[in-house]
């Protein structure tokens, strides 16, 4: 993993790798540990699960993880009070708590070598009945425009179209940049306060992937949120 990401970086890539200054667990990960060049940074999910920000992750779901070290080992943590689908702002509503979970190793389980599974009730599937506010984005930008997480490709080529192909980073951008001006104007927000609050409630859904050039993001905004 970690070569993989090094390989990404040295292309310009945007990703974050690790130092050992202030890393923990400093006994393995700082300048002096015992694997200093074997660790990671803890932003990204990866294969083994991780910092995986999915709001359907939830009391009573089930979730199946690889395991790659001997015993394998369970550690849990950020959860969230509140999240949309997508966490656009880059974090939740982030809490405290305690969790119970029970844990059983599955040999010959699914495959889960590009990532984990999880299964729940439907419940947590279903829309409730509320009104609401949606916004679908395709790629499409800019001409000289080159999106952030494409820099380190062919500029020159990106920098010259108005329309991306099949790029759904870009589709979910224009959704959101949408959803912020609507809360903007709509109800008097900042857009930094607009931006957090689509952080926190709306959610990001995948419309259709099959219409080549332009997949579809629509961004869904709970309108309920501002009563009162």
């Amino acid at each position: 993993m970690l070569e993989r990401e090094q390989e990404l970086a040295n292309a310009g890539g945007q990703v974050s790798l690790p130092s050992p200054d202030g890393a923990s667990p400093e006994e393995i990960c700082g300048p002096n540990g015992s694997a200093p060049n074997e660790c990671l940074r803890t932003i990204p999910p990866r294969e083994h699960g991780g910092n995986m920000d999915i709001r359907y992750l939830q009391a009573g779901v089930s979730i199946y993880l690889p395991c790659f070290v001997g015993g394998c080992g369970l550690t849990i943590g950020d959860l969230h009070y509140a999240q949309g689908d997508g966490e656009v702002s880059g974090t939740a509503i982030e809490m405290s708590a305690n969790v119970w979970a029970t844990t059983e190793i599955i040999k010959d389980g699914p495959d889960l070598s590009r990532g984990p599974h999880y299964e729940g009730s439907s419940r947590l599937l279903e829309i409730p009945s509320r009104r609401f506010y949606a916004v679908t984005g395709i790629p499409v930008k800019e001409p000289g425009e080159v999106p952030p997480d494409m820099q380190y490709l062919n500029s020159d080529v990106v920098a010259g179209l108005s329309n991306l192909s099949n790029d759904i980073n870009l589709a979910a951008r224009n959704a959101i940049d949408g959803i912020i001006d609507y809360i903007v104007t709509t109800y008097g927000y900042t857009r930094n306060q607009a931006y957090v609050i689509a952080s926190v409630a709306v959610d990001l859904r995948i419309s259709q992937l099959v219409d080549s050039p332009n997949v579809g993001v629509t961004a869904v905004l709970p309108l309920d949120i501002f009563n009162n």
